[in-house]
């Protein structure tokens, strides 16, 4: 495994945000495709992106690995030709400004065709639907738009919650759900498949709540900071929830169902844990596990607003410049809460990254409400 130089980190952090000037890369053999999901970015052995989506020329869907050089020939200097793990390759890309602006075939034939990566969308970018939308269709609209699709998010969220697959096991299948939901949160953002199907061993080996014994296997697991960047960390995080929620003849699901009722103060100072479990952990878990399971649409609306840096751009394309969001709404601000931050995760995944902004809910609204100016300034 040849460490990847700075250059190359920089290739497959461009391809990991997929913001490109164009949705759509020409592969050669596939013709043009459209990068639909960029992947799992992989930080060990074999190709460095498992399990890309895109879109090819027939408008048929594949799924498969993507590996990222500066130069095609770099194929045959790491060492891929010969290794199995790189024999599956979807996709292979190489820089664009290394190839000349054309991808260059090299004499080897078991060199992948490579595809040029174009230069990434750059952040001085105008004209886009969403630039400056609270000024054009008024504050009061998009928080409304904002609002349907945070909700939209939730009822997802809450549906794939509820058709999760639950083993055999002690309690009922909403008791079992809600543990697993509960780990497959706090294992994000890498590690809730590890996490997940911990659980589901251990149930299935399980006839009581008390012979319920964790064991996290520690292969392929992300290690991060804190408690929860280890396995053991989070099994025992996972341990010492499991027995407060089934103390007394408790089960999870009614644990699940009391957290959902109580003031989030509340709420966080039951699931915080000492050194392990801080305040904000224990809020992406009612946000991600007891919330949507338990339907709490009201509370999950909520909750105050996280930063994630993917939205960033378009958090400020959306707030607009000072002056012009001044004199058109009269200085008031967004604020930004959970069911907006949602909202911009789901803008930002589904449409932003693919620049799918003819069929953006917000360039929708522009559109559909030209008069929301004048109403917001009124209301």
């Amino acid at each position: 495994m040849t460490e990847p130089t700075s250059g190359e980190l920089e290739l497959q952090r461009r391809w990991a945000e997929s913001r490109w000037p164009t949705p759509f890369l020409h592969s050669g053999s596939l013709g043009p495709v459209r990068v639909i999901s960029p992947g799992r970015w992989n930080r060990g052995p074999g190709p460095d992106f498992r399990d890309a989506q895109i879109l090819d020329a027939s408008g048929r869907a594949r799924r498969g690995n993507v590996e990222l050089h500066l130069e095609a020939s770099a194929w045959i200097q790491h060492g891929h030709a010969d290794d199995p793990a790189y024999q599956d390759i979807m996709l292979h890309v190489v820089d664009w400004a290394a190839q000349g602006g054309h991808a260059r075939r090299t004499r080897d034939e078991r060199v992948p065709a490579a595809i040029p990566l174009p230069e990434p969308l750059g952040t001085a970018v105008t004209g886009l639907p969403c630039d400056d939308i609270v000024s054009r269709a008024g504050l009061a609209a998009v928080n409304e738009r904002l609002r349907q699709i945070a909700e939209r998010r939730f009822l997802r969220k809450s549906t794939e919650l509820r058709a999760l697959n639950v083993p055999r096991g002690p309690g009922a299948p909403d008791d079992r759900r809600s543990l697993l939901a509960a780990a497959r949160a706090l294992g994000q953002p890498f590690n809730s498949a590890a996490a997940s199907g911990a659980v589901r061993a251990a149930l299935e080996e399980a006839d009581r709540w008390d012979d319920v014994s964790l064991r996290i296997d520690t292969a392929g697991w992300r290690r991060g900071r804190g408690a929860l960047g280890s396995s053991d960390g989070l099994t025992e995080i996972l341990t010492t929830l499991l027995q407060r929620w089934t103390m007394g003849g408790s089960t999870p699901w009614r644990a699940f169902s009391e957290l959902s009722a109580l003031p989030l103060p509340a709420a966080t100072d039951h699931l915080r844990i000492a050194g392990m479990l801080g305040r904000a952990r224990a809020v992406q878990l009612l946000a991600d596990a007891v919330y949507p399971l338990t339907g709490a649409w009201h509370r999950w609306s909520l909750l105050p607003g996280a930063r994630y840096r993917r939205t960033d751009e378009l958090r400020s394309r959306i707030d607009g410049p000072a002056g012009s969001r001044a004199s058109a709404i009269g200085g008031d601000r967004l604020v930004w809460r959970h069911r907006q931050t949602q909202a911009l995760l789901e803008l930002e995944n589904r449409r932003c990254r693919h620049l799918a902004c003819r069929i953006c809910p917000l360039a929708a609204l522009d559109r559909s409400q030209p008069s929301a100016i004048g109403a917001a300034n009124t209301g």
